[in-house]
């Protein structure tokens, strides 16, 4: 949530769903929530806070182990291959505990796979390892899109994104929503992975867009192995969207700032301009004619510093080998295109914006 105010998309729900914070456990948020987009939101104030994990000690106590690893990346494929059956999936007894899958069908008649973190430790989740949803049936899917939403609740500016991701799952037939369950800073340990900038602040190691101890890294690269699986990631219906929100001193001139994961050098600035099909670029022809009035950019219009070159899931998706994904770049001549990393003015994410985002979405990928 931004600073001293409730956050519009909590505004929205709370005239139809009991109060957020009086909620004793997210099981709850089943039965108050009438849609989608209000079941994230209900589950939003259990996102593990700020510095819940001073120490490593902490941090690696709330971390899977290595066989509840393996069990926690097996729910998110089983879950995405669900087609009516999602209340028959079985969770592994080292996380049954842990995790919860069940359907929620909204008031429309619309019905979604569901994991959540059902087990809560002084009003939060215990664990904090992430949210995931489908759609139930296949065919409610009509886009291999994959959203998510790494910074819940980070008041820079990322605070509504999860509920912005949710209504654009549902609004654009994508395949699934994943939300990490820890703020960026529940730990404000730097990051053992991806460097900072020399004199700026280091990552976080809870933060998963720079982190691969994360278990929502463990979760995205089980979605792109299903995803490769099933079809791969053609450019005209596939990629794997990522939703931010920036503060409202960085990059100030732009609503939006698009990028694959690519910074500002020659080599990348050509990927982006060159003539070749790719969806980012798709993307912000559509953006343009949803928002006529707005300054919508890639790295190659401007030099705002945005540009996920360090996002340790783009990188892997810019066939970095994971590996490397911790001290390793992705080069112009390995980008796949198949990562979009969105950063959003606080605009941008208000309820009333959802349509025009969902139509330039649908315009920009094809139906499968």
């Amino acid at each position: 949530m931004w600073p001293a105010q409730l956050s519009k998309f909590a505004l929205l729900a709370s005239q139809i769903l009991a109060p957020s914070h009086s909620l004793q456990s997210p099981s709850t948020c089943l039965s108050t929530s009438t849609t989608i987009e209000h079941l994230v939101d209900c589950f939003h104030p259990f996102t593990v806070p700020e510095r819940k994990y001073p120490n490593y000690s902490s941090y690696n106590a709330a971390q899977p182990n290595a066989t509840q690893r393996q069990a926690w990346s097996d729910a998110i494929t089983a879950v995405l291959n669900v087609d009516g059956n999602c209340s028959s999936i079985p969770i592994h007894p080292s996380i049954n505990t842990i995790i919860s899958i069940v359907s929620f069908t909204e008031s429309s008649g619309t019905a979604f796979c569901v994991l959540y973190e059902s087990s809560i430790e002084s009003g939060h989740y215990a664990k904090g390892w992430g949210l995931f949803v489908v759609p139930e049936l296949r065919a409610d899917v009509s886009r291999s899109v994959h959203f998510s939403a790494p910074h819940p609740g980070w008041p820079g500016g990322d605070g509504d994104t999860p509920q912005q991701a949710a209504a654009l799952l549902k609004a654009t037939g994508a395949k699934s929503l994943l939300v990490s369950g820890r703020r960026r800073t529940a730990s404000t340990l730097p990051s053992d992975c991806v460097s900072s900038i020399p004199g700026a602040k280091p990552y976080y190691m809870t933060d998963p867009a720079h982190s691969v101890r994360e278990p929502s890294f463990d979760a995205n690269l089980a979605i792109i192995g299903w995803q490769n699986e099933n079809g791969g990631c053609p450019a005209t219906s596939c990629a794997f969207i990522q939703l931010h929100g920036k503060a409202r001193t960085t990059c100030p001139s732009e609503q939006v700032f698009l990028s694959s994961g690519l910074g500002n050098s020659n080599a990348s600035i050509a990927w982006y301009t060159n003539d070749v099909d790719r969806p980012i670029k798709r993307l912000k022809t559509q953006l343009l004619r949803s928002f006529p009035g707005w300054n919508i950019s890639l790295p190659s219009d401007d030099n705002c510093i945005l540009t996920a070159t360090k996002n340790v899931v783009g990188r892997y998706l810019n066939n970095v080998d994971l590996s490397h994904v911790c001290v390793q770049g992705a080069t112009a001549q390995g980008a796949s295109g198949k990562f979009i990393h969105i950063e959003q003015a606080v605009v941008s994410l208000e309820p009333a914006n959802l349509g025009p985002w969902a139509a330039a979405l649908r315009e920009t990928f094809g139906t499968t």
